[in-house]
């Protein structure tokens, strides 16, 4: 049987989106999420002061997820659509000022004492391994500051998003 050209493009073609829908469409599994002061002091974390230590009333928190959405607006949604779950199972946010970071799991833990990598994110270390770094792989950075609108920045970036008094959300090009 042969084939036209044009065929087997439209075939290759059906074939990527469906590879790309079903990619898009698996669940982001949370790792691990905590107040960012739980990270190991060997490697100099936690010097923001937080409330737990009485000095502010600004929380910051890491959350490592794996297979976050793949666009901006993605990722936003999801973080709108599981907030309660983050508050309920994670309790985050406890602050009316806060920070939350979402980190990609990536390739894994790695040993960040054996690791040759400086641009490494470490956490407290887990069942005795000293597994309990990553690579530093921002996916979504959320603020908020009292009397404030959340806004939501992405890695290598100096645009954010925020919701406007009207309810819609909005991208603004800059920092604020």
């Amino acid at each position: 049987m042969r084939y036209s050209k044009r065929k087997i493009f439209f075939i290759g073609l059906m074939v990527m989106i469906c590879v790309c829908m079903l990619w898009t469409m698996r669940p982001v599994k949370i790792i691990r999420a905590g107040i960012r002061f739980e990270y190991d002091s060997q490697f100099k974390q936690g010097l923001l002061i937080g409330s737990l230590r009485g000095f502010t009333d600004n929380e910051s928190y890491d959350v490592i997820v794996d297979h976050m959405p793949l666009t901006e607006w993605g990722r936003i949604h999801w973080y709108l659509d599981h907030k309660d779950e983050l508050k309920g199972k994670y309790n985050i946010p406890t602050s009316s000022s806060y920070h939350i970071v979402f980190w990609d799991v990536g390739d894994g833990f790695i040993d960040g004492e054996k690791s040759g990598d400086g641009d490494l994110v470490c956490f407290n270390k887990v069942d005795g391994s000293n597994q309990n770094c990553l690579e530093k792989d921002l996916l979504l950075s959320v603020d908020l500051d009292k009397g404030e609108q959340e806004e939501y920045t992405f890695k290598h970036c100096c645009n954010y998003w925020s919701y406007m008094p009207n309810g819609r959300l909005a991208w603004f090009n800059g920092y604020r």
